[in-house]
C-alpha cells in the first residue's frame, strides 16, 4: 500500500519521463515508494516526496520509459537452448557455426549431443547457405549434431544414427526429409513433421519442446533473466510451457530470484489428444486463468497450432517457391495442422472451462480458420471481455479486422521479417511479404496490438521490434510496406501498456502512473527524437523491476545503494 505520509525511496527527477497513460503524457520526475510508483510529475511536487534517506536521482534530461513486455516469447526453451547449446543467432558466416560446434564438442567431450537455439538461416549468412552434413560430420565426427534453422532440423550422421534414420526411410506424413537429388543419400535436413524423427531413443532438445533437466531449465532463466533485463525487458507471455517446465518457474518464484515478471501458457497435446480427453484433462487441474501473482501467473493454453512457420503458412495463394516441407506439390499454399472441426471443438471447450488459447495463425487462410473457430465459441458463450488472442496473424487481412472488433479480440503481432524477410520473399513472393504484420490498420481500426518477439535471441531487442514498426525497415534489405509504419507512441504503447493489457494486467503495469508497479527502464538518449535509424542504438543505461535496480550500464556512474539493487 502507499503512503503519502511517509517519503520515497527513490526519486528521479529531471528526467523527460514518457508515462504512456491515456494521453501519452510527459512528465519531469517520478517517485517510488517500496514496489510501487509513489506520484509523477513536476520536479517541484514530486520532489516534496523525497525524506532524508530518499535516494534522489538527477537524469539530467534522460527518458525514462515502461519497462519492455514482451507478449509473446518463448523464453525458457529459448534460454535453455542458447545456455546449452550453440547461438545461432550470434553468427554470420558458416566458417563461425563450425567453429562454434567445434568449441562445443571440446566443452561436453564424445558423445554428447550438440544442439543449437534457432534465429538463423542460409539467407543471413555471409555464403547464403547452411552448414553441409560434410562440414558437420568433420567438425563433430565424435557427437551427435542438430542444429535448428528456418527451413527445419539440420543434423549430422551421428544424430540420424542415434534416431535409427537411414536411407530407405519415407517421408511422413506433412514431412520432408531432405536427400541429394541424384544420389538419393541423406543431407541431414528434416523438416515439418519430420523433424519429430529425432526425438527418438531419448535424444534431448532437438525439437521446441526439448528435454532439459529442472536444474538446467531453473540455471538458463537465472542467466537469461538478466541479459533480458539489460535489454529493457521487465516482463514476459511465455507461451507451450510443459508441466516441469513451470515447476522450474516456481522454484525461481519461491526463491525470490526471478527478475523478470512471466505469464505462463500451459501446453496441452491438441494434436494427438482428443478434445474429451483434453476437457479431461483440463478439468481435472481445478484451477482457473490468471491464476498466480504480479511476478508469475498461468495465463492461457498454448501454442494451438493451425498452420506451421514461414514454410508452412496457410496461404491464399500458392508460394513462388517451394520449400522442403511442399516439395514436389503444385500450387502448394501451406500446410493445415488442425481440421477447422477440431479446432472449433478444442476452441469451444476452452471456452466453457473459462480457458483461452494462444493460436499460431500466421496465413491469410490460417487467420481465417482461426477466427471461425473463436466465432464457434463465441456463439455458445459471448467472448467479449475475456481477450482471446489472435497471435501472429503475419498476414493478417482488412476482411479480418471487423471479425476481431465484434469478438473483442486482441491481437499479437512480431517483428520477424526484421530478421528473416528474404526467407518470407522467396516463399510467398517480395509483393506479399512487404505487407506483413500491418500493425497499422489494426491499430487505427481501435483494436489492441500487443508487441513481442517469438525470437530465439537471449535477449531479443525490443529496439529492433520498435524501429520495424515505425519504419519498416528490415535488417538489411530495405523497407517494406512503409504504408504500414506506426508512430512512435504507438509502438511503445505495443511493447509496454498493450502487452500488459493481454494479461489483463494492464491496472498493475504498463505505463508509469501513480500505484502501478515500478517497472522502469532509463534510456541512453530521447526516444522521441533521434533520428530512425538511432532507434537501434538506443539502450538501458539502468532498468528497474520492482522499485529495484536489476541492471546497470557500466557507463551509468549514478551509484545506487544496495537496498534499491536485486
Amino acid at each position: 500500500m502507499l503512503r503519502y505520509d511517509s517519503h520515497a525511496d527513490i526519486v528521479f527527477y529531471n528526467g523527460q519521463i514518457l508515462t504512456v497513460d491515456r494521453d501519452f503524457s510527459i512528465q519531469q520526475a517520478v517517485a517510488i515508494q517500496g514496489d510501487k510508483i509513489l506520484a509523477v510529475g513536476s520536479n517541484e511536487v514530486i520532489l516534496q516526496l523525497a525524506g532524508d534517506s530518499t535516494t534522489q536521482v538527477d537524469l539530467k534530461g534522460r527518458t525514462v520509459i515502461p519497462g519492455f513486455n514482451d507478449s509473446h516469447h518463448h523464453f525458457m526453451n529459448r534460454a535453455a537452448r542458447a545456455y546449452n547449446g550453440i547461438r545461432l543467432d550470434q553468427f554470420t558466416s558458416v566458417p563461425q557455426i563450425l567453429d562454434a560446434i567445434v568449441e562445443k564438442a571440446r566443452e561436453l567431450g564424445p558423445g554428447e549431443i550438440i544442439i543449437s537455439n534457432a534465429g538463423c538461416a542460409a539467407e543471413l549468412l555471409d555464403e547464403g547457405r547452411t552448414p553441409t552434413i560434410e562440414e558437420l560430420d568433420r567438425v563433430a565426427p565424435d557427437n551427435p549434431v542438430v542444429l535448428t534453422f528456418e527451413d527445419g532440423r539440420h543434423t549430422n550422421t551421428r544424430m540420424m544414427e542415434l534416431s535409427n534414420i537411414t536411407k530407405d526411410i519415407p517421408n511422413p506424413a506433412k514431412g520432408i526429409i531432405g536427400r541429394d537429388p541424384e544420389t538419393g543419400e541423406l543431407t541431414g535436413v528434416f523438416a515439418g513433421t519430420a523433424q519429430r524423427l529425432l526425438l527418438s531413443k531419448g535424444s534431448s532438445a532437438t525439437g521446441d519442446i526439448g528435454v532439459f533437466t529442472e536444474g538446467q531449465l531453473y540455471t538458463a532463466v537465472k542467466w537469461a533473466q538478466r541479459l533480458a533485463n539489460s535489454a529493457g525487458i521487465t516482463s514476459i507471455r511465455n507461451p507451450s510451457l510443459q508441466p516441469y517446465e513451470m515447476v522450474a518457474y516456481q522454484r525461481l518464484w519461491q526463491n525470490r530470484e526471478l527478475t523478470l515478471r512471466v505469464a505462463m501458457d500451459v501446453n496441452v497435446d491438441h494434436v494427438n489428444l482428443s478434445v474429451e480427453e483434453l476437457e479431461k484433462e483440463l478439468g481435472s487441474w481445478g484451477i482457473r486463468p490468471p491464476f498466480g501473482d504480479e511476478w508469475l501467473r498461468v495465463n492461457g493454453v498454448s501454442e494451438l497450432w493451425v498452420d506451421q512457420s514461414t514454410d508452412g503458412m496457410l496461404n491464399s495463394w500458392s508460394y513462388s517457391t517451394l520449400p522442403l516441407a511442399g516439395e514436389g506439390q503444385i500450387g502448394y499454399r501451406g500446410i493445415q495442422r488442425l481440421s477447422c472441426e477440431k479446432l472449433n471443438q478444442i476452441c469451444i471447450t476452452l471456452n466453457k472451462l473459462g480457458w483461452r488459447p494462444l493460436v499460431h495463425a500466421g496465413g491469410d487462410v490460417a487467420v481465417d480458420i482461426l477466427l471461425d473457430a473463436f466465432a464457434a465459441a463465441d456463439q455458445v458463450a459471448s467472448l467479449k471481455g475475456k481477450r482471446w488472442v489472435v497471435d501472429h496473424a503475419h498476414y493478417g487481412q482488412s476482411r479480418h479486422i471487423e471479425r476481431v472488433k465484434e469478438m473483442d479480440l486482441v491481437v499479437a503481432m512480431q517483428y520477424h521479417p526484421y530478421m528473416y524477410y528474404p526467407v518470407f520473399a522467396l516463399y510467398h513472393s517480395a509483393e506479399r511479404a512487404a505487407h506483413l504484420f500491418p500493425a497499422k490498420d489494426w491499430l487505427d481500426a481501435g483494436i489492441i496490438v500487443a508487441g513481442g518477439s517469438d525470437y530465439s535471441k537471449i535477449p531479443p531487442s525490443p529496439f529492433e521490434g520498435i524501429y520495424f514498426f515505425v519504419t519498416r525497415q528490415t535488417k538489411k534489405w530495405g523497407a517494406i510496406g512503409v504504408e504500414h509504419g506506426v508512430t512512435r507512441a504507438e509502438a511503445l504503447r505495443m511493447y509496454t501498456l498493450n502487452s500488459a493489457y493481454l494479461t489483463f494486467e494492464e491496472s498493475i503495469k504498463g505505463s508509469i502512473e501513480s500505484g502501478k508497479l515500478a517497472d522502469l527502464v532509463i534510456l541512453s538518449a530521447d526516444y522521441l527524437t533521434v533520428s530512425d535509424e538511432d532507434i537501434l542504438n538506443l539502450k538501458p543505461m539502468a532498468t528497474l523491476v520492482g522499485g529495484k535496480v536489476v541492471y546497470q550500464d557500466a557507463d551509468y556512474e549514478v551509484k545506487f545503494p544496495p537496498n534499491l539493487v536485486r
